[in-house]
């Protein structure tokens, strides 16, 4: 059986909405299990090493990414790294230059955690960008009401990818994210695909 790595965003932790309403939909399925959600480390080179274990673990199996903001960030490294299919929500395809305007003391909203982000964490982020994106290994999902960042960037970023979903309005949290989690799952071979 697959798996779905849920790959959430800065200062953000593994109980952020849109994973819960991932998890929520596997419950009623008996998929829960499938659905991995770990809270990260602050840190680019940690976070990323995280990630990486889970993915080797379950890599036999199959696993598709799904990255919110600064997750989109980090699946899109990760998906060309080992092959695997990405969803990218409303992706911070420049991390490196929009977490500058960050840098100094942070605090965690959802996990309480305070930390200082300096030039060392931008190198890192650096470190894993994208050049050229495969197409084929990506769902780009941005909505053009995104108050954080520029939804332009991401479509300029992936001018081609498997799958595009673009809508008017909405925010940088992707306002109704639970429509999409029926396709979410279909997309990520956790459930049959329905008939049209």
């Amino acid at each position: 059986m697959p798996y779905l790595l849920y790959i959430h965003g800065f200062n953000s932790s593994d109980k952020s909405e849109k994973a819960n309403v991932l998890k929520s939909y596997a419950e009623p399925l008996g998929l829960a299990s499938y659905i991995l959600s770990p809270c990260l480390s602050w840190q680019p080179k940690k976070a990323i090493a995280q990630l990486e274990c889970l993915i080797e673990t379950h890599l036999d199996e199959g696993i598709t990414l799904i990255g919110s903001s600064l997750g989109g960030f980090y699946a899109s490294y990760l998906a060309e790294k080992y092959k695997i299919k990405a969803i990218l929500v409303n992706p911070a395809v420049q991390a490196p230059q929009l977490l500058t305007a960050h840098l100094g003391q942070q605090h965690n909203p959802y996990t309480g955690e305070e930390y200082v982000l300096t030039q060392e964490q931008m190198a890192e982020l650096k470190a894993l960008v994208v050049a050229q994106p495969s197409a084929s290994l990506y769902w780009l999902m941005v909505q053009e009401g995104d108050e954080t960042l520029d939804y332009r960037a991401a479509l300029d970023n992936f001018q081609s990818v498997a799958r595009l979903t673009q809508e008017k309005g909405g925010n940088h949290r992707f306002v109704d994210f639970e429509n999409h989690a029926k396709d979410i799952f279909e997309y990520a071979n956790l459930i049959p695909i329905a008939d049209s």
